[in-house]
């Protein structure tokens, strides 16, 4: 705050008033300008950190989807073989064989934008421009999908599980050789439903890692970001 001192003399004219006035109004403009300066420079600083913080978040986006979709594979190449078991089984009357363990982690790590999100709920949004907002709004959207998508494949796999204790075997694996015909239809269509979840999980996470190339490499043009997204999950 200004502290503004009286004269220590009284004005004992018209110019003398004017001078004192004109010396209040200046130290008030340079007050506010030192103010306005310093917020400048702190509203500059937020946003150099916040972008800083972005980047680093869509490098570890990056990485995370390269991961899940790694993951995704695998499981899909497991329900793969399994319908084909099924499959041979239904058609042309083969004994099923043995459930194959799963292997690796089961569990996703999904990939997520906490910092942006945090940003938006802290006011720190209006640091950005329209454009990076806008693009940073996009992976927001896109990672939202991906959430419903996981959730969906996560009821999906709980529903196989579930079927599956319904036929224990050795090692925790179903034991399906005294399964229906329709048991094994069951069978069959869950494990479908699942691959396609798996499919559909793995295109979001793509769109996703597709956007985030973009941002990473200097550019928050929105229609660049939607091509590669869409490139990605062709």
């Amino acid at each position: 705050m200004l502290d503004v001192h009286p004269p220590h003399h009284a004005a004992t004219n018209w110019r003398d008033f004017f001078i004192h006035i004109a010396t209040i109004v200046i130290g008030l403009l340079i007050a506010i300008g030192l103010e306005q300066t310093v917020e400048a420079i702190h509203r500059q600083h937020e946003r150099t950190e916040l972008l800083q913080r972005l980047h680093e978040e869509s490098q570890q986006i990056v990485k995370d989807c390269s991961h899940t979709k790694a993951l995704l594979a695998t499981r899909d190449q497991q329900l793969a073989l399994r319908i084909e078991q099924l499959q041979s089984v239904l058609w042309k009357h083969q004994t099923i064989a043995a459930a194959e363990p799963s292997r690796g982690p089961t569990v996703l790590q999904r990939p997520d934008d906490p910092i942006w999100r945090a940003a938006k709920t802290g006011g720190l949004a209006p640091r950005l421009t329209s454009e990076e907002v806008n693009a940073y709004s996009e992976v927001e959207i896109i990672a939202a999908q991906v959430e419903i998508a996981y959730d969906r494949m996560v009821v999906i796999h709980s529903d196989r599980t579930a079927f599956e204790h319904e036929f224990p075997g050795p090692n925790l694996d179903p034991d399906l050789s005294h399964a229906s015909p329709v048991d094994l239809r069951q069978y069959l269509h869950l494990l479908a439903q699942e691959r396609a979840a798996v499919f559909y999980v793995d295109r979001m996470v793509a769109g996703m890692s597709g956007a985030e190339a973009i941002i990473l490499k200097g550019s928050y043009d929105a229609r660049e970001i939607r091509n590669s997204e869409q490139n990605q999950t062709k």
